[in-house]
Parts: C-alpha cells; structure tokens; sequence
C-alpha cells in the first residue's frame, strides 16, 4: 500500500517557466503559497501537522525560488502560476498564502472559473491593501528591497485590484497574523474586515512576518481549526443544498444545525464533517439525494475517507431493517443501496448513532411534528442509548422530547 504521508513530486508546465513541488497526505486539499525568498521546504513542519490532521498538502517552490524556474519580476505571472496550480487539484481546495504567495492567490482569484476550485483563502500575515511607505520600509530593514524592487513596484500598483477582488471574494477568508514583527496593523486587519467581513482574524503573538518558520505548528493548528469544514461547505454550495427543501426548512440549514449539535457534543472531527454533509446520497427518510452514489470520489476529497464512509453507511441504512437490531452489539446494518449486511462496531458504531441521534433531535425541535412522531423519535434515541449513553441522555432531556 502507498505511504500517503511520504512526500510525492509534482511538476506543472507554464508557457515560460517549470513548477516543481511535492504532496503528501489524503483528505481534503490545502495549496501552501510560500512567501517570497522563500522555498517549498518551510511549510513541511506545517505539513506535517496537517497530514496528521486528515489533510493533503501541496506544495510548490514558486518561480524563480528553489526548485522552479522562470521570473518573479511582476505579480501577474505568480498568479497565473497559482491559477493553474488551483487547475490542477480537485474542487474544494483550502489556499494558504504568506505574503507574495498570498498575494498572488488573491489576484488569482479574481478569475471567477478559478474561484470556483477554492473552499477558501488563508492570508498568512499580508493583507491586499498595502502602504506602500511602510511595505518599502520593512523590506529595506531586513535588506530585501534592493532585490526585489521590481516585482515590489509592480504588486504595490495592483493594490487597488487586490482590494477590489478581495472585497468580491464570496469565499471565506481566515487572516493569520503575527506577533511585533509583522508589518500588518490592526488598522490594516480592520480594512480586511470592512473589505470582507466574513473574514476571521487571528494571531501568533510569537511569530514574526514568516510565520511558518517562527510557530509552524501553531500555523497549522490554526489553518486545521478554521479551515476544517471549508471544503465541505464548498461542496454544499456548489450542491445548491441552500436551496432543497427540508421538512424542517433549508436542507443547508438542517445539516449545519446537526453539525453544530454534534459539535456541542465534543463529537470527533470524523463525526462533525460527516454531520454537514449526512444527506449527502439521500437517506431512507429523505431521498433527495445532493450527489449520486458514483460520485463519491467528489465527496471524499471534501471531508476524507473516513467521513465519507460515515455518511455513506448512514445514507445506506434501511431503517425498517436495521433499527429492529437496535441494542445488537455489534449492529447488523441493511444496506438499502446494495441489500448487503455489514457489522457496524466500535468508533463506527458510536460515531453512527451519534449522527441518528443528533438528526432526529434537530427534527424534533425544528419540525411540525404529531405526537406520536415525537414518541418514535424519543423510542429511537432511547433505544440507541446503549451505544452513546451520555449523548442520548442529553437528547432525551431536551424539552422537545419530553
């Protein structure tokens, strides 16, 4: 079996330069822009962590820096390069970039068709609205103006575009700054806001402008906290799953409410992305289905192997059949799509009937429901007890099933 946590080269052709780089890991997609003087090996400490996480990390020297050629004399010509690196990966793609490579990423998503490919955009501390005055003055203190004089002209020119696309942006926005050493002001992060206002901004007190040398792992942690159910949101809207019906209102805001009750509930990152995304296939109580069965690959890249597996199990549950074994350990599940029994165990078991449980209790509060629909409800999480006892007392208690 492939090591998917060893690295893996890539190379991308462009008209007037080679890009190479490297990926690792599987799950949903994050692009990592370096900054510029910068090359690709400063993010694997970061990579590291968000492999481990459940993420594939890619990767590439930008160019002109390390392994790539080609010249970073204008800002266009690294945004193309980041366009076509976006091209190349699936849709859903969370792209982190530190000052240059955040600003190319920027500028690259002013294309609409590439926007389409992103889940997001994480700026690690640089921002599309520059002071000129202050950018040269930082530059020239680390002695980085002189080389870069032509390329730092050009992006400082395009402020107003970057400002521009940034306030177009319908994607969210994660801002990471650092601590006394970085060049962003609050009165800069607060422009971003006016700019974006779904944007969320944070902080690394201990780092400098090159946070991914200075607190790598606090960077990673970060990315993976906030950007965990990017991907998956990105795939609801491209699913229009705001605009399907649900008995209890919006589809869209049926899952993110069960999302946000297994949440509560401490439930594991597996758990709370298959949570947003359950109805995926359909279920044997809503067959409205966002994306059909042979396209499971598109949900995998959004939210990993092992919660694409959750959602699928809960989807192909025939209810009729399997909730009679309930109390069974392990739990004999009907597949409804296939007619085959599979034994749900352990983590699968739990993490299935935390997801029953926190469905049918969003239903519960949100639905028009009669009496006794309310009853079956409260007999299912009773019965489900003996799986997750202190997750179906919780639910029990709730004023609407009482």
């Amino acid at each position: 079996m492939r090591d998917l946590t060893a690295p893996r080269a890539r190379r991308i052709a462009r008209p007037d330069a080679v890009l190479r780089g490297e990926e690792a890991g599987a799950g949903p997609t994050v692009l990592l822009l370096h900054a510029g003087g910068e090359r690709r090996q400063v993010w694997k400490p970061v990579i590291d962590v968000l492999v481990a996480a459940g993420f594939r990390c890619v990767a590439f020297d930008q160019r002109g820096h390390g392994d790539s050629d080609g010249s970073p004399r204008a800002l266009a010509p690294c945004a193309h390069d980041v366009a076509a690196m976006l091209r190349a990966e699936p849709p859903g793609c969370v792209v982190v970039g530190a000052s240059l490579g955040g600003l190319a990423a920027i500028a690259a998503l002013g294309d609409p068709a590439v926007r389409t490919k992103a889940a997001g955009l994480v700026l690690v501390d640089v921002v599309p609205g520059l002071d000129p005055r202050r950018v040269r003055r930082f530059l020239a203190a680390g002695g980085m103006l002189d080389a870069h004089t032509e390329i730092v002209d050009d992006i400082l020119a395009h402020v107003p575009q970057l400002r521009q696309t940034t306030a177009e942006l319908d994607l969210p926005v994660l801002l990471v700054r650092g601590g006394s050493g970085s060049p962003v002001t609050d009165d800069d992060a607060g422009e971003l806001l006016r700019l974006a206002p779904h944007t969320t901004v944070t902080r690394i007190r201990d780092a400098g402008h090159l946070i991914a040398r200075d607190q790598p792992v606090a960077l990673a942690e970060t990315i993976a906290a906030v950007t965990a159910d990017w991907p998956a949101r990105a795939l609801l809207r491209a699913a229009c799953a705001g605009q399907a019906a649900h008995p209890d209102g919006a589809l869209l805001d049926h899952l993110q409410r069960v999302h946000e009750l297994v949440a509560s509930w401490g439930g594991s990152r597996r758990t709370r992305l298959a949570a947003l995304c359950h109805a995926a296939y359909g279920t044997d109580g809503f067959p409205r289905a966002l994306l059909p069965l042979d396209r499971r690959a598109r949900l995998r890249t959004a939210i990993g192997d092992e919660a694409e597996a959750l959602v699928y199990r809960y989807a192909a549950c025939d209810r009729s059949k399997t909730y009679a074994r309930l109390g069974a350990t392990p739990l004999p599940l009907t597949d409804r799509f296939t007619g085959e029994v599979v034994v749900l165990a352990g983590a699968d078991l739990t993490d299935f009937a935390v997801l029953t449980i926190a469905n049918e209790l969003d239903v519960a509060r949100t639905a028009s429901l009669t009496p006794e629909a309310r009853r079956e409800i409260r007999a299912l999480v009773a019965a489900l007890a003996g799986y997750v006892p202190d997750v179906a007392a919780r639910a029990l208690a709730d004023a609407c099933l009482l």
